[in-house]
C-alpha cells in the first residue's frame, strides 16, 4: 500500500510532497544514513496543511485496495477449468465425478450396450473417438470409467459439431444432437447446456471449460498419466495447445518415455510428438503474472 500511494504522489504531489515522500524510501533503504542526516539537520522537512491532506487522502483511497496476491488469486479462481479440491490428500479427491458430469447426469448414462458388445458378443466398440475407442475395451468391466467415456464421446462430438459464430459456437439443432446420443437420456445434453452453454450459444470460455473438463476426466480414465495425442487427435488441437489445457488442471507435461514408445509400436519420430500428461500432488497451476508499470 505503501508503494501505491509513494507512486501517486511522486506523480500528481508537490514538491514539498515528492520531497517528504523520497526522504521516507531513504529511510527505509538506508536507515543509519537517514538517522545521522537527522542528528546533523534537526530541521527535517516540513509539509503544509495542503501536502498533508493529500498524502493522507492518498491513503484512505489506496487502503482497501487488492494486493497483488489478491488480484493473482482472483484472476486464478477465474480461469476456464474445472473446481479442484486443493484440500485433498488423494489424487483421486481432487476432480470428481460430481463436479465434473453431476451425479443426477452421470446416473443416467447408459452403457450396457457397450459392455454386451465387448463381453458378450466378443465385438469391438468403434466411436468417431479415438481417445474413447482405443480405451472402452480395457476398461468394459469397470462401469464408472465406461460412464466417463460416453460422456467424453458426447462432449467431443457435441463440440466437434458446433458452428462458429464471431467469437462464439453455434450449438447443433437438437435432431442432430439426437444423432450422437445414441440411446442416451437428452436429460443429459441439457445438463450439458447448463454447464457449458448460454442457451444455444458457447462463448470462448465455455468452450475452454469444456475441454478443460476432457482433461480431467481423461486423467481419471488413464490412471492421472495421459498420453494427449488422441484427445488432441479428437479435439483438432496442437500439440503445445493441448498441452497448455492439461497445465491448466494443474497437470506436468513430461516426454513420452521409451518403454512406452516401444509398447505401442511408435518409431522415434513419432513418439517425440507424443506428450504425457501427469496430474499428481500437489497440483502445479500456471503461475499468474501481472506487468509492471513503466
Amino acid at each position: 500500500m505503501r508503494d501505491l500511494r509513494n507512486d501517486l504522489g511522486q506523480t500528481f504531489g508537490t514538491k514539498k510532497a515528492k520531497k517528504a515522500i523520497a526522504s521516507v524510501t531513504e529511510n527505509a533503504i538506508s536507515p543509519e544514513k537517514s538517522a545521522r542526516a537527522l542528528a546533523n539537520d534537526s530541521k527535517g522537512i516540513k509539509l503544509s496543511s495542503a501536502d498533508a491532506a493529500m498524502i493522507a487522502n492518498m491513503a484512505e483511497t489506496t487502503k482497501g485496495r487488492a494486493t497483488r496476491d489478491d488480484l493473482a488469486k482472483a484472476v486464478d479462481a477465474s480461469k476456464p477449468r474445472p473446481k479442484a479440491n486443493t484440500d485433498a490428500k488423494n489424487i483421486k479427491d481432487v476432480y470428481t465425478i460430481n463436479n465434473l458430469i453431476g451425479t443426477e447426469a452421470f446416473s443416467m448414462i447408459p452403457v450396457k450396450s457397450w459392455q454386451d458388445r465387448i463381453l458378450k458378443e466378443k465385438k469391438e466398440v468403434t466411436t468417431p473417438s479415438r481417445f474413447v475407442s482405443f480405451r472402452v475395451a480395457n476398461w468394459a468391466s469397470n462401469v464408472e470409467k465406461l460412464k466417463i467415456l460416453r460422456y467424453m464421446l458426447f462432449l467431443i462430438e457435441l463440440l466437434g459439431a458446433c458452428k462458429s459464430n464471431r467469437s462464439n459456437l453455434m450449438l447443433p439443432k437438437r435432431e442432430e444432437v439426437r444423432k450422437f446420443l445414441q440411446g442416451m437420456p437428452e436429460a443429459v445434453f441439457e445438463s450439458v447446456k447448463r454447464k457449458f452453454t448460454d442457451g444455444a450459444m458457447m462463448s470462448k470460455y465455455q468452450h475452454d471449460l469444456v475441454i478443460t473438463h476432457l482433461c480431467a476426466m481423461a486423467c481419471i480414465v488413464d490412471n492421472y498419466e495421459v498420453d494427449t495425442w488422441d484427445l488432441k487427435e479428437d479435439l483438432k488441437l496442437e500439440t503445445k495447445s493441448m498441452s497448455q489445457y492439461f497445465n491448466e488442471i494443474g497437470a506436468k507435461i513430461v516426454a513420452l518415455g521409451k518403454p512406452e514408445a516401444r509398447k505401442k509400436n511408435l518409431e522415434p519420430a513419432v513418439a517425440a510428438q507424443h506428450k504425457v500428461a501427469k496430474l499428481k500432488l500437489p497440483l502445479e497451476f500456471p503461475k499468474v503474472s501481472f506487468q509492471r508499470r513503466k
